[in-house]
This record gives structure tokens, sequence and C-alpha cells, in this order.
């Protein structure tokens, strides 16, 4: 990367003008959290998906091949769903907002979706009865035509959740901003994993007859609380229609291009991230969607190898429902660890300079934490609760132990080539459940550290040369407030007609010079007077530029996300059909409900015959119960993918220390 190079992303950019201010309702302590409670549900979605999809797909009778294949639903939902969801809400001139209504809609598609695959069986039967050939084919396709809704359905709804956090937040707010959505992403993976631990079906027995169906009720109502609690505290700006957008209004297809043209070029630094994300999901697909199956098939081995004799049907079912079990911990236990990390490591990242603390303390009172406001009966309530956020907000770990955030992310990337490549020194499931649960601290890193980095170069964007908007990263919007000063709003509803203007490029700033853009630490900030006009600032300066297509960026990073899921999803198949080309050894027979734990159906996949001599050969079986753990094969690819993102990762980290960013 050499320079900061400008590109041209949208000449109409400049030309739109917005309505009110973006705000978040509620006391300044809970603005972070209700931004990003629409994460918790998020996540709790995928964690479902990823511990309980895999053996459900097994229990129907698809094989792993088979069965991977169907995951291309997760890639193929970013790829299309993303960049295509920002283009239309970027475009957005609905008097709700730009990203309100898809956040709604989708949602609600994906509630429709998770019921839909918590009772495939149930529904199959309405068409084809039960107990048949008809309705095993059924329950398999209306499996499969689920997973695609959820997939492409969350898809939609986490771009416009992440979107809606870059409009909301100034440039120095981002890192906070990501490190809560990464707290939340936390969290939704320790209340998924921990869930689906617990037998819910004798618990809550009303909500439905299996584990699946339970839980697919559960996670719905979480998901739609969390998304209609922040359609009611997020108020967005609202896009004016105009003589030039109705003219200037592009089809489809040229917003397409632009999307394209955009991705080919793009500034320097996303290009780099984006490249460092290609090859870091090369290895977090398989660990996020083969976990499951990884541990269950080591438990499986163990258990089959002394054997003396074949188990019955009765004892084969609690056998894949244990499998899953200890699966589903692991994947717990490094939801905690990542949770933990998404907490403490904010804290070790390093700044350009210290504030003293004379500086500290006048920052702290002009946020709001010198004094108790409010009712006076709550007063000694709410100046402990203040004394409490002060000391979390001011504690600081010692120089010597913050790292710069790049280099974390790059230590990240080397810690998780460390856990693929030890699968060589382990064939146990405790071996197994530690190197899961070591991911956790990679992933708690990859939810925030990229994002932070990526969130504060979209909202630098110098001003327009040419007549066209450009990508720089450096900051020339104005300001009339310093980095520090309280921006989010209490009061007021925003609907004066507040159009921006022009921006003149004066006051630049280095991309990351802000030692708080640099930092994720618990943010939270009070309302102090005439923070609605400098707010307004803040918001002419959005106005044109990648700022004003976020939703396009964030795109199109995610398409260097996705890609490499394509990627893997068809070497992980051909890996297993030459493997493990077998169906799924789950006994043949009829479950109400397609959990997990449910045994499967009779339906078989067919196989070449001459993969499965070669599979013979490679896999060395010795009898038809034996089982293959060829999830393992697509981790160690996986390792090498993160070695190559920890090389990309760290010359990144010395070119940003080199400029001094």
């Amino acid at each position: 990367m050499t320079g900061f190079t400008a590109v041209s992303i949208n000449e109409e950019n400049s030309h739109q003008k917005f309505k009110g201010v973006s705000r978040i309702l509620g006391p300044a302590w809970a603005h972070l959290p209700a931004l990003t409670i629409g994460f918790l549900g998020v996540q709790i979605f995928w964690s479902v998906e990823m511990s309980y999809a895999s053996p459900y797909l097994l229990s129907l009778g698809l094989s792993k091949s088979s069965m991977a294949i169907v995951f291309l639903a997760g890639p193929l939902s970013g790829l299309i769903m993303q960049p295509l969801i920002g283009v239309l809400a970027d475009n957005s001139t609905s008097r709700f907002g730009r990203r309100r209504p898809y956040m709604l809609l989708g949602t609600a598609i994906c509630i429709v979706a998770m019921l839909l695959l918590g009772f495939t069986r149930p529904v199959a039967s309405v068409f084809t009865g039960s107990d048949n050939d008809a309705n095993d084919t059924m329950t398999i396709w209306l499996a499969v035509v689920a997973i695609y809704l959820v997939d492409f359905s969350i898809n939609a709804v986490q771009a416009v959740d992440r979107a809606l956090l870059v409009d909301t937040l100034r440039p120095s707010e981002q890192p906070a901003g990501n490190a809560w959505a990464a707290r939340m992403l936390g969290i939704g993976s320790v209340i998924g994993f921990f869930v689906g631990n617990i037998n819910l079906r004798n618990i809550l027995p009303f909500l439905g007859k299996t584990q699946l169906e339970v839980l697919s009720v559960i996670v719905s109502v979480l998901l739609l609380s969390g998304h209609v609690l922040m359609s009611f505290l997020i108020k967005e700006r609202v896009l004016l229609k105009d003589d030039h957008s109705k003219a200037a209004k592009k089809s489809f297809i040229q917003e397409v291009r632009d999307i394209w043209f955009g991705m080919l070029n793009l500034p320097p630094v996303i290009r780099k991230i984006c490249m460092i994300q290609f090859f870091a999901w090369l290895a977090w697909f398989p660990i996020l969607f083969y976990t499951t199956i990884y541990v269950g098939d080591l438990y499986k081995r163990a258990v089959l190898s002394t054997s003396n004799s074949p188990l019955s049907e009765e004892d084969q079912t609690k056998l894949n429902a244990e499998a899953t079990r200890l699966g589903s911990r692991a994947l717990f236990y490094s939801s905690l660890v990542s949770l933990f990390c998404n907490v403490v490591l904010p804290y070790f990242v390093s700044e350009a300079s210290f504030e003293d603390e004379t500086s500290r303390r006048t920052k702290q009172r002009a946020n709001g934490f010198s004094s108790s406001v409010g009712d006076p009966r709550a007063g000694n309530i709410q100046a402990r609760w203040q004394t409490l956020v002060e000391k979390v907000v001011s504690f600081r770990v010692p120089r010597r132990l913050q790292f710069h955030l790049a280099s974390l992310w790059a230590f990240s990337h080397l810690v998780m080539a460390a856990c693929m490549f030890a699968t060589f020194l382990t064939s146990s499931v405790f071996g197994a459940t530690l190197l899961i649960t070591f991911t956790g601290f990679s992933w708690a890193i990859t939810q925030w550290a990229p994002f932070s980095l990526l969130g504060e170069a979209i909202l630098t964007e110098p001003p327009s040369v040419g007549g066209a908007s450009t990508i720089m990263l450096t900051d020339t919007r104005t300001r009339d407030v310093e980095d520090g000063e309280p921006f989010l709003l209490t009061d007021g509803d925003g609907s004066e007609d507040e159009s921006d203007g022009e921006d003149d490029g004066s006051n630049n700033t280095r991309l990351l010079a802000s030692s708080a853009a640099r930092v994720s630490r618990l943010d939270i900030n009070n309302e102090t007077e005439g923070a609605s006009d400098t707010r307004q600032s803040d918001e002419d300066s959005h106005q044109g530029g990648l700022s004003a297509k976020a939703g396009i960026i964030l795109g199109i990073h995610n398409i260097f996300i996705v890609i490499p899921q394509f990627l893997v999803t068809g070497i992980s198949a051909i890996i297993f059909a030459i493997f493990d080309p077998n169906k799924s050894i789950l006994p043949s027979h009829h479950g109400a409900g397609g959990a997990p734990s449910t045994p499967a159906n009779g339906t078989l996949v067919s196989t070449d015959n001459s993969i499965s001599v070669v599979a013979r050969l490679l896999s060395h079986r010795e009898n038809s119960t034996s089982i293959s753990n060829s999830v393992v094969y697509v981790f160690r690819l996986g390792g090498i993918a993160a070695a190559v993102a920890w090389i990309l990762c760290w010359r990144l980290t010395r070119e940003l220390k080199h400029r001094g960013l």
C-alpha cells in the first residue's frame, strides 16, 4: 500500500440531502447497547444454525458432501444480499429512514424461515401425510429451503445493522460501537450455545416436541424483540427526494456496476483489509459450520473403537445425540472465551498519546459524570452508578501492555493457524474441545478489529474532485466540536428540515489520527447543551461520498468474506466425497420434529462407485461402522490460509505504525 489513493465511487453522492439528525433515545449509558442490541438476536440465530443445522441435515439422510453443498446458502446469501441491501437502503427515501424498513422486513422473513426449519416435518406432513417416502423427500426440501431463507434474510438484517451503526456514530466512536457490537455477538453466542445444551423439551414442552422446534420459537422471539426495540430507539435521518436524485436515479444494473467499480478501485487501506478477510475466512467458515461434526466424529470413533458388537438403533440414536451435544459444548466454551475477550481486550489497545488526569476529568465532567441529575430520590443510586461507570471508562492498563489494534488482529490469525495445525497432535474429544475453545480468542477480535478499521475509513472521505466523490483515507470534514465532545441526542424529535450543505473540505484529519478512534473502550456520553447544533455540523459532513454509501462499501467488504466460503464449500464437498462418501451413519427412523438427536429417515444419497473405491483406499476403513473424521483435513487447509492472513495483517500493522496511525 503506497500513499492515499483517491477513486470515484458515486457522482450523485454530493447531491444527497437529508432531513433530521441521527440520534438515539434514552439515557446516555444505554446508547451503544441500544444501537447494537440487534446483533444479539442475529448471533443467536447464527449459533443455532452453526450447532444444529449440520447434524439436522445429516439426520435427514444427507451425506456430508451433500450437506456441504447445502451450506452454499451462507456465502451465496452474503454475496448477493449484503451488497444489494446496501444499495437499496443507501438510496431509500422512506419517511421511516433508510435502514429501518429493510431491518424489520428482513427480521420478519428470518422468523418465518427459522420456524419452518424447526417444524419441517409437521409442515411436510400437512401436504404428504406422515411416515412415507413423500414426507421424507418433502422434509428434506423444506429444510434446505428454510436454511437458504434463514441465511439470505439474516444476512440482510446484519447488513442493515452494520450500516446503521456506521450512520449513527462519528468516526472516533466507530471502534467503541463495533466493540459493543462484538460484545453483543459474544453474548448471543453464549446464549445460543448454552440454551442448545439444555433439554428444552422438558422445560418448555408447549413450544414444541423436539429441541429444534423449541429453539426456533425462542430465537425468533429474541430476534424480533431486539429489532423492534432498535426501531423505536434509533432515529435516522431521512434521505430527501429532489429533482436531481430523480433524474440521476440508477437502474439495478447500474447499481451493480457501481458495486463492481467500487470493488476494483478501493483505496489501499480498505483493499488490504478486504484481502486479509479473504484469507481469514478460508479458515473461519469450516470452524463455524463443521465444529459440531468434527468433535462429534471424534467421540463416535472413540465409542465405536471400544464396542465389541454393533450398536442397536436406540444406542446409535443416543450416540448421535451425545455427539451433537459435545460439539455444541465446544462451541459454547469458545463463545465464553470470545465474550471475555470482547470485554477485556479493548483496554489493551494502544493510544497515540495519553491524556493527563486533569484532561480526563475535564472530559468526564463534560460527559456528565461529575454530578447526578433527575429525580432527587434517585440521586444516590444514579451517583453510585455514575461513579462505577467513571471507573470503568477511566481504567487504563500500563502502556507497555498495550498493543496496536492491527497487531492484535494479526496475532489472532496466528493463534487461529496454530489451533488448526494442532489438529495433527490430538485425536481426543478433550483435545479438540480445547482447540476450538482457543479459537474463541481469535473470533472475538475478528468480530471487532476489521470493522473498527473499516468504519473509520468509510467515514474519512475527502472533498469532491472534479464533481465526483472520491475515497481517500483522510478526514476532510468540518467540525465545530472536538472528537471527545458528546453527540448522541436524548431530547427533541429532530424533525426540523435540516438539510445538508456542501462540504468545504477544511480541518483535515488523518485516518485513525484520533487516539479515541483507535481504542474501543466502553464510551458512555451524556448529553450537553448545544449538542444538537454541533451534531448537525456532523450530519452536514456525512452528506456525500463514501459515508453516504456505507452500505455499499460494507457490502463490498462482505464479498471478500463470502467468496472464500464458496471455495471452502467446494473443497469440503470434494474432501467429504473422497474420505466420507457414505450417507450419515444415523439410523433410519422418522422423527417428529427433526432435532439433531432425532433419528433419521431412510432417504439415501447415491455415490459414484469409483469415488467409493478411492475413499476406502484413502481412509483405511475396516467396516461400515467406522467414522472418518474428514473435517480435520478442511481445518488444516484453513490453517494455511490463516497463516497467510497473519502475514498480510502483520505487513499492514508495520505500515500503519510507520505512518504513525
